[in-house]
């Protein structure tokens, strides 16, 4: 996955920076209040006898000197101005130690600070998508929306879940919390993504994920993974979800496909048709000889796929293209297609 372009990675960078400075701000505050009275106390009350008065200006840096105990001037005879001198030291120690200590804080807290960059990105993100669940489906789910060039943000409750840090390594963006909390997929800018994938292994946590993340962005892509094939059905139809998954629905196919012949390699359905991708080799007496890949249109079969000789896998190869001997094709047919399949190709 391409990263994010310059501009926008500065922009977060800005983001990540007015972050680290609110963090800050409070001591800022303090120390800036204490020598703003400071300055104001020593310019009315911290002349020495025979002395001239204080100009504002250097009121001011006596007062800043004073926070990291630095005495520039002889103390003051009123009682006021004395306090300040032996005072302010203290509270200057006590404010930039209280600065140092938060920063400190929000350094070492790796966790907070990965949430906040996750949330950063997400605020600077378009047509992103937000994945929920990070278990062996959702990983391998991120894997293909990586290499397609997706960005992908993923919510997964597990902090030390085998695939979390798998996930940020290929460049998936990982928050560590409850999809179920409404506010996350709002920080997750879910009205900006281009569809939300809910693949965790409840699923009434899915289903609840999901009629959240309608409720928040009316027009998002919603696909569920569903292990109940009934409950997918009800949520294509009544809550008007584009794309409801049961994966069990999915998987059957191909593993009793798998079983009754090694040589089915994948599997679609349409409806109740169930098509199956089927690997086979031309013989020496198949029928295919002398005709086009074409010619298989006219079964109900198409060729996907062909191996050429450096052994790497040709797609959608053009249909006058002629069978050669021995090559191996990779061909689209109904499940009860599958022995007139290899009965052609054989021979």
């Amino acid at each position: 996955m391409n990263g994010p372009n310059p501009l926008r990675r500065l922009h977060a960078e800005l983001l990540y920076a007015r972050h680290g400075v609110r963090v800050l701000a409070r001591p800022l505050l303090l120390f800036i209040v204490v020598v703003l009275i400071g300055g104001v106390v020593e310019h009315e009350y911290g002349s020495t006898p025979g002395s001239p008065p204080q100009t504002w200006t250097r009121a001011f840096f006596v007062s800043y000197t004073l926070m990291f105990s630095e005495h520039l001037e002889e103390t003051p005879t009123h009682l006021l101005a004395q306090l300040m001198h032996y005072g302010q030291p203290l509270l200057g120690v006590l404010v930039v130690s209280e600065g140092i200590l938060r920063l400190g804080v929000n350094l070492l807290n790796r966790e907070t600070n990965a949430r906040t960059w996750v949330e950063i990105m997400a605020a600077t993100a378009k047509q992103h998508v937000i994945l929920c669940g990070l278990g062996s489906v959702g990983f391998r789910v991120a894997e293909e929306l990586v290499s397609m060039g997706v960005e992908v943000f993923a919510v997964e409750r597990d902090a030390n879940g085998q695939f979390v840090e798998r996930a940020r390594m290929i460049g998936v963006h990982v928050i560590i919390g409850d999809a179920r909390a409404e506010d996350l997929l709002v920080q997750l800018h879910i009205d900006k993504a281009r569809a939300i994938i809910v693949a965790t292994d409840d699923d009434l946590a899915n289903l609840e994920i999901a009629m959240d993340a309608r409720e928040i962005a009316k027009d998002v892509h919603v696909v569920m993974r569903l292990f109940d094939q009934r409950l997918a059905q009800k949520v294509r139809s009544v809550l008007g979800i584009e794309a409801s998954v049961s994966t069990s629905r999915l998987a059957a196919p191909l593993f009793a496909s798998a079983a009754l012949d090694p040589a089915v390699v994948g599997t679609h359905r349409i409806g109740e048709t169930v098509l199956v991708v089927v690997q086979v080799t031309v013989g020496e007496g198949s029928v295919l000889r002398g005709q086009s890949y074409g010619s298989l249109s006219g079964r109900g079969m198409t060729v996907v796929g062909v191996r050429g000789e450096n052994g790497q896998w040709a797609l959608s190869p053009k249909p006058d293209r002629w069978f050669t001997v021995g090559e191996q094709l990779q061909v689209l047919v109904r499940s009860d297609q599958v022995d007139e399949l290899h009965n052609i190709a054989a021979g």
